[in-house]
């Protein structure tokens, strides 16, 4: 138990700091900071990616971005909450795969309440596209978030029905 509990907190850790790092080479390489606030830098990497620099001030998908403040405050005390909540309940489940999951959900989550916290804004910067069809500007941290909910649908649908009743 201690053991995967250790591998639990590896993960939010990794997670977090892949983010981090990922955010940070970004906003030093092209030097390009949040008080800047530039919305429309383009660094085409190849003809499907991008990097475009979204200083995203608003909730998911960039949704609620004119009232910063309340935005803000709601985004800390909501992921807070969920992360509180996600941690009691992987330490219930007690399950090594559990912990990988709720490890990348929960490190998504921090590494963007990180950003929050810093910056007022959460850094977004992969730009996935075909020709003239893009999908919504994401980060590392998105991408941990969207691959744990995933796994997490994954592990309900294999469980077995009488597994499910507990």
């Amino acid at each position: 138990m201690k053991t995967e509990l250790n591998f639990f907190y590896l993960f939010i850790l990794f997670a977090v700091f892949v983010d981090q790092v990922s955010k940070y080479f970004i906003i030093e390489y092209f030097n390009i900071y949040p008080e800047f606030l530039i919305n429309d830098f383009l660094y085409e990497v190849n003809q499907y990616l991008n990097i475009v620099i979204v200083w995203n001030k608003g909730f998911a998908f960039g949704l609620f971005q004119n009232n910063i403040f309340s935005v803000n405050i709601l985004y800390i005390f909501l992921i807070g909450s969920v992360i509180l909540v996600l941690i009691i309940y992987a330490n219930k489940l007690n399950q090594k795969y559990y912990f990988l999951i709720f490890g990348l959900i929960i490190g998504g989550a921090l590494g963007n309440l990180i950003d929050r916290i810093l910056y007022g804004a959460v850094v977004d910067f992969i730009d996935l596209h075909y020709m003239n069809l893009h999908w919504y500007v994401f980060n590392i941290a998105d991408i941990c978030i969207s691959i744990g909910c995933i796994l997490l649908v994954l592990a309900e649908i294999r469980k077995k029905p009488s597994d499910k009743l507990k």
